[in-house]
């Protein structure tokens, strides 16, 4: 279980509750009606909204293309959340939640356009489209790295996520939930291209002032729980048990006692 353990944070929690909620599910003892999302059930008088998140908690039972997923997760997730947040795990939080928020805007969207459209974009659990997001960011980190694939098939970083789409179309998979991913990415690559390097570095050189950045509480939450890594200076600290630290809590004793 070494693997497992040298997983960042991030990819190893994930990864720890799709293998959970999918195995409980093929054993029956999850009860998933209480776990998928409905608009019709979130935007009831009683909002059930734990379902905007609870949604992404379930990748599927395990089969060939849950395996699969799974091995992306870890693979692809793994590697852009070391490349991208191993200093900083909060911030990798902070891109989930982005990519959350996305993903259910553009599902409301195809929702609200319904009367219109068929809304493909609707589904009951997008835990497929959140993987397909690192595999789609990875692929914008890593453009220009090869890839093989099945061992025969090369290709370049930047075309991976769309290879993949061919593959889940010849598995019988749900295409639609793979587009969903590459457009929750797209916004992603937007935040941290724009947002990410304009807003916190060039416009606070110019005007010394931050307008984005992870919340504090956010970061402190990281700090107190010891979630990953973060930088102790990114938090005004109040004091030391912010961070889990008593350094100087005991009984003092006069020197020369």
């Amino acid at each position: 279980m070494d693997w497992y353990h040298a997983l960042p944070p991030i990819t190893r929690a994930v990864l720890t509750v799709y293998l959970a909620t999918g195995l409980a599910a093929w054993a029956g003892v999850l009860p998933l009606k209480y776990l998928s999302h409905d608009w019709r059930l979130e935007f009831k008088r009683v909002p059930e909204l734990w379902r905007l998140l609870t949604n992404f908690t379930f990748l599927g039972r395990p089969s060939i293309i849950w395996l699969i997923q799974l091995i992306w997760l870890v693979l692809y997730g793994g590697s852009y959340e070391q490349a991208k947040f191993a200093d900083n795990t909060a911030d990798g939080i902070m891109m989930m939640f982005v990519g959350v928020a996305t993903c259910m805007a553009l599902d409301l969207l195809s929702f609200l356009s319904g009367w219109l459209v068929t809304p493909i974009l609707v589904r009951h659990f997008h835990a497929s489209a959140l993987v397909f997001q690192f595999v789609y960011l990875w692929s914008k980190q890593y453009p220009e790295a090869q890839v093989s694939l099945f061992g025969f098939i090369r290709l370049n970083g930047k075309h991976l996520p769309f290879a993949f789409l061919t593959l889940d179309l010849l598995l019988g998979g749900d295409i639609w939930s793979d587009i969903m991913g590459i457009l929750m990415g797209h916004m992603q690559v937007f935040v941290f291209l724009f947002a990410y390097w304009f807003l916190t570095e060039v416009y606070p050189m110019a005007s010394g002032r931050h307008l984005v950045r992870t919340p504090t509480w956010l970061l402190r939450l990281c700090l107190q729980h010891g979630i990953g890594r973060v930088p102790i200076q990114a938090v005004n600290l109040v004091n030391p048990s912010d961070v889990g630290f008593r350094a100087f809590s005991g009984r003092g004793r006069r020197l020369g006692n």
